[in-house]
């Protein structure tokens, strides 16, 4: 489990562009004592940028943990979306972003575990503090706790921008997706995602579920309720997953079969693709149409 890494800030529009694109060019980037210069921010928000950049899997540490490389997920992403214009790109981060139990531990229970839908930040703080608690024997401060819950919630909860200039404007890419939006007093309630080619990211999703469980078909039940899949991950009802996957079923190699003991989906492929060979597919198909 890790707590606090990213310094307080949250992710920015342009930070993985950014960070991509220098150690692109240098792997080592991160370890020059004088890169925050290069970046022109100070050394606490490089810090960031480096966590956002391991967070969101689009770079990855040596094994040394000398440089930082980017992924493959980073070079499809920075070949065909570098500025993260397209939805589709900005929900496929926030998969990768909270199934990562062990570095960032308050994202991955605030979408596979925490299951209230409407609630404050003191309820929030609340049930993940008693939650850490019981799950880890390493003692984690109230503070990097608190630290963690605002982040999670200035990089979600849409941000008003009425007469801003652009250099006032430090949006996060997440706030597009919607899942996350403030009520009435200080309430806060979850949202189902409701983005163009949702279809495409949610095969995608249970292509490199099955891939990482070995297995060729899963339940609507775990479609539902199951940690790292549709339901968690972006705030899908039951009849919002069961019309997704009527939908998909006609455009992907997946069978949605339904009987009186259980309802199942299953992937036909004999030769199965990669998630990441379906993402370069979808952009690929996008382009051709543009």
């Amino acid at each position: 489990m890790a707590f606090g890494q990213h310094q307080t800030f949250y992710l920015r529009l342009q930070w993985l562009y950014k960070g991509l694109k220098e150690i692109r060019e240098n792997p080592c980037f991160f370890y020059d004592p004088d890169h925050f210069e290069t970046l022109g921010v100070g050394k606490n928000m490089a810090q960031s940028i480096k966590h956002w950049l391991q967070a969101t899997k689009v770079a990855v540490p040596n094994s040394k943990r000398t440089a930082l490389n980017t992924t493959k997920l980073g070079e499809i992403i920075l070949k065909h979306d570098p500025y993260l214009q397209k939805p589709f790109t900005i929900a496929l981060l926030h998969n990768e972003l909270v199934r990562d139990e062990k570095l960032a531990t308050t994202w991955y229970w605030f979408f596979n575990i925490f299951e209230e839908r409407v609630f404050d930040k003191e309820l929030a703080l609340t049930v993940l503090t008693r939650w850490v608690n019981s799950n880890q024997t390493k003692a984690v401060s109230a503070n990097s706790l608190k630290r963690d819950i605002d982040c999670l919630f200035a990089l979600y909860v849409p941000k008003e921008y009425v007469n801003a200039t652009p250099e006032d404007v430090i949006k996060s890419p997440f706030e597009d997706l919607q899942l996350l939006s403030k009520t009435v007093q200080q309430y806060y309630l979850k949202k189902p995602l409701n983005i163009e080619n949702i279809e495409d990211v949610l095969f995608i999703m249970l292509v490199q579920y099955c891939s990482e469980k070995e297995v060729s078909e899963i339940s609507l039940e775990e479609l539902v309720n199951g940690e790292k899949l549709w339901g968690r991950v972006f705030n899908l009802s039951r009849s919002e997953i069961v019309e997704m996957l009527e939908n998909i079923q006609q455009s992907y190699p997946v069978i949605f079969t339904r009987t009186n003991r259980l309802d199942i989906v299953r992937l036909l492929e004999k030769q199965p693709r990669s998630y990441l060979q379906w993402i370069e597919r979808f952009y690929s198909k996008e382009e051709v149409f543009q």
